[in-house]
């Protein structure tokens, strides 16, 4: 298929699109009275016949696939139904009823058909969620004693009711003896490197700087240089310990003395330590006797990272392995994301809290025995206990929470994959629809859906809006501290996205295909029930996420042929202006048929191919030019189709710290007005002395972080004016060291990379050289 025909065909895409969506809002708009009703029993879906046991369908299997004379022993009758856990009686008919809206058996029976024609008859998607990992006894007894608040009785795999605290606590001591002994991972040290007779002069700074960098080559880092009061230099550090390929140094402690004179001393073992003197030796001559390192602590994960790095530039800025200023608590949280995959971190797990969720309005007595078939089904090899909440039913929905071991009788632990939560997800709908509730094993994919928020973006929130009666003054102090502003905003925005629940598109080949059988099966459901709204919205939905996740991997598959062109099969910059000119006027006509984040997601994912294209066609009509030698300004010139990018981005930057400082000022004068109040009122009730302590702390963390927000309004405003100037020179470091703005910086940085990496692919066809 030819460059236009290509660019027809997503129109003609795009065209059809936009009908189908028409009609779809005409049908659900068009009011419908008792006679327009069809007669027809087209639509009807024959009722499912009564299902199977799913004790009987599933008994001896579990997670780990495997069949002892445990799993051989017919499970226990379910037990329940009514108000709590373990009440009332078992009912056996309940078993009997029929399963509603389409094929027969399980959840995972009738294919992407089945399922659509069970979601358009009401069902309701399954949802599991894994919410936390423990670890030790007194945190897996907290999440215990947490899940049984409010006097929710708790049941046990072997049938026991756990009523109060103390005996979740007896409980979880018990378990305790088959918990994983294994210690955290060591991820990151903090070290001192010293290089003997290297003085503080330039020539000395420099010759520490190699040393440091290629002893720690491979390793995430970040160090400083100090001159030491006798004029040698030493470097002070954080690094990651595990470095490239499957390089892990370690460090050990060694005791010495004893009583009270007894001292632990840290090194690096030996082999770990011959690896870094080797490479200092290689780099700069000297010795392995001159090289001197001196680990000290050691932290684990993302917030050892923090914690030690914090610790570091408290007497001063550290520079990075990247070359990137770690300044401010901002740049150590920054850091501690981009290493975090770097780690390798590795934490035992000795429970896991799983959350099983229905809609409000759903039959607890119902979930209760679902909840106990599913667990029982798939972890009759594992200790757990569980219950039913229903405090947030009004808030729409009600769950069931379950603690369960990791580990099982014959040792082998829980490795929860994507497959896994499909497979829970099929087994929870088989139970649930036993007990005659209407739950269906789905997933987000095939229904076009955006990732939801967790639990822990609930509760930042919550505190933040609606602080608790009981601990008012630190909630109320936690919102408005500076430090916690864009963790809260974030939570909000995932809430946010998550509720409005946008159209998400298929960007990878597993997703187009899910979205490609969801669509053609509720095309089949719509032709069926031409009346069910949801049918119909449905099949809009994903005819948009179906046509325009196509478009994005046809404009990709099409960037990466013309930027990855063999020498057989060169292409002049002209014919790919063409193709530039043909899918920006089909992006630009694609995105008006979108609207929100949907929209967004389009355009960035769009934008990014186009970029890369745009970058090769500069590139290669200076090769056309007999160009022989390129400097680095020349290259970074053609950075100008970017620069209308960056400095959108540096106003969005602005628009927002602008709007954050303005939201910190109503804050602070909100603040001092409750203080002015609270002064008013405390005479000598020593309470409201207490409580007036409390707001004026909050007034001064208040008008510290509205003085923040100014500070970081006015840096994003230079870096506009600075963007505007010149696109290509790096932004001044005077501008201060914000989240905000070390994201542009580092996309500004990305942009000349790639342009120095293509251009270095596209002169590579011609002795040329790089200067």
């Amino acid at each position: 298929m030819s460059r236009s025909d290509r660019i027809e065909w997503w129109l003609a895409q795009t065209q059809s699109t936009l009908r189908t969506v028409e009609a779809a809002r005409a049908m659900r708009r068009r009011p419908i009275g008792l006679e327009e009703v069809p007669r027809s029993r087209a639509g009807r879906v024959e009722a499912a016949p009564s299902p199977v046991s799913s004790q009987r369908i599933r008994r001896g299997s579990t997670i780990t696939g495997g069949v002892d004379e445990e799993r051989r022993r017919a499970l226990p009758m379910s037990r329940g139904g009514g108000g709590a856990v373990g009440a009332g009686r078992f009912s056996p008919t309940r078993r009997d009823l029929p399963v509603e809206g389409g094929s027969s058996g399980g959840a995972g029976q009738g294919g992407a058909l089945g399922r659509a024609r069970k979601l358009a008859a009401g069902y309701q998607p399954a949802v599991i969620k894994v919410v936390s990992y423990a670890r030790g006894v007194a945190r897996v007894t907290a999440t215990g004693q947490y899940i049984q608040r409010e006097e929710v009785a708790l049941e046990t795999h072997d049938g026991r009711i756990l009523e109060d605290r103390e005996a979740v606590a007896v409980e979880m001591k018990g378990w305790s003896t088959g918990f994983a002994k294994r210690a955290e991972s060591q991820d990151v040290v903090a070290l001192r490197l010293r290089l003997a007779g290297v003085r503080d002069t330039p020539e000395g700074r420099e010759k520490m700087g190699t040393a440091f960098s290629a002893g720690f080559s491979g390793h995430r880092y970040a160090a400083r240089i100090d001159g030491t009061p006798s004029g040698d230099l030493e470097a002070r550090a954080v690094v990651a310990l595990a470095g490239c390929a499957k390089e892990r140094l370690r460090v050990r402690e060694e005791r010495g003395g004893e009583g009270e004179t007894s001292i632990t001393r840290r090194r690096f073992d030996t082999a770990s330590e011959a690896i870094i003197k080797a490479r200092i030796e290689a780099a700069t001559g000297q010795g392995a006797d001159a090289v001197v390192l001196m680990p000290a602590g050691t932290s684990h994960g993302r917030d050892g990272v923090t914690y030690r790095l914090n610790k570091l530039i408290e007497a001063g800025p550290a520079i990075d392995d990247r070359g990137k200023s770690v300044a401010n608590v901002a740049d150590t949280r920054s850091a501690a994301r981009e290493w975090g995959r770097s780690l390798r971190s590795q934490s035992s797990r000795d429970t896991m809290h799983l959350i099983l969720s229905a809609k409000a309005g759903t039959d607890v007595g119902a979930l209760i025995e679902a909840a106990r078939a599913f667990l029982h089904d798939r972890f009759a090899d594992h200790k757990f206990m569980f219950g039913v909440h229903t405090d947030k039913e009004a808030d729409g929905h009600v769950h069931a929470h379950a603690v369960i071991t990791v580990k099982n009788e014959a040792g082998q632990k829980i490795h929860p994959g994507r497959d896994t939560f499909q497979d829970w997800r099929e087994a929870y709908a088989e139970h649930a629809q036993a007990q005659g509730l209407k739950i269906v094993a789905t997933s987000a994919r095939e229904r076009a859906s955006s990732q939801s928020y967790g639990p822990r973006d609930k509760a930042i929130v919550d505190v933040a809006e609606r602080p608790r009666p009981a601990r008012e003054a630190r909630d109320r102090g936690y919102a408005s501290h500076p430090d916690n502003q864009r963790l809260i905003e974030n939570a909000r925005h995932r809430i946010g996205t998550a509720r409005s629940n946008p159209i998400r598109l298929p960007t990878s080949e597993p997703a187009r295909q899910a979205v490609d059988d969801s669509a053609a099966a509720w095309r089949t459901v719509a032709r069926e029930q031409p009346t069910n709204d949801l049918a119909q919205g449905m099949l809009a939905r994903l005819t948009m996420a179906q046509t325009f996740g196509t478009i994005l991997h046809t404009i990709e598959t099409r960037v990466d042929h013309l930027t990855k062109e063999h020498d057989d099969m060169a292409i002049t910059s002209e014919k790919m202006v063409k193709d530039l000119n043909l899918m920006n006027e089909a992006v630009s006509r694609t995105s008006d048929l979108l609207e929100g984040q949907t929209k967004q997601q389009f355009q960035e994912a769009s934008a990014r191919y186009l970029e890369t294209l745009a970058n090769r066609i500069d590139l290669q009509r200076v090769h056309e030019s007999g160009v022989e030698t390129m400097t680095r300004a020349e290259i970074e010139a053609i950075a100008g189709p970017n620069a209308d990018r960056l400095i959108a981005h540096a106003q969005q930057i602005l628009g927002r710290e602008t709007r954050e400082a303005a939201t910190a000022e109503r804050l602070a004068d909100r603040t001092v007005e409750a203080e002015r109040r609270q002064e008013a009122r405390a005479g000598a009730d020593p309470d409201a002395v207490r409580e007036l302590r409390a707001e004026r702390a909050m007034v001064s963390t208040s008008e510290q972080a509205a003085a923040r927000e100014s500070r970081e309004a006015v840096a994003a405003s230079e870096a506009v004016r600075a963007l505007a100037a010149h696109p290509e020179r790096p932004l001044p470091a005077d501008l201060g060291q914000t989240d905000a703005l070390a994201k542009l910086r580092a996309e500004q940085q990305r942009v000349v990379r790639e342009i120095e990496a293509e251009a270095g692919e596209a002169e590579s066809a011609r002795p040329q050289c790089m200067s």
